[in-house]
């Protein structure tokens, strides 16, 4: 949904093609690899909405959870 957000603000935007490469060092197996790649991916994106939007990636995120 973040992907398509800044898609919609910035049809320019090149993060549908961060790929998110880890290095093979990084991870023993495919779930390993496909979790790294995501967080990376995901990384990438935050970079990118704050860029382009006011509002944080994950608003109030702690509050939400319990935390203060």
């Amino acid at each position: 949904m973040g992907r398509e957000l800044i898609l919609q603000r910035d049809p320019s935007s090149t993060c549908h093609r961060f790929v998110g490469a880890v290095a093979p060092h990084k991870f023993r197996s495919p779930q390993r690899e496909l979790s790294l790649r995501r967080s990376r991916q995901l990384l990438h994106l935050i970079a990118e909405w704050e860029d382009r939007f006011p509002e944080s990636f994950f608003p109030r995120f702690a509050t939400r959870a319990g935390f203060s």
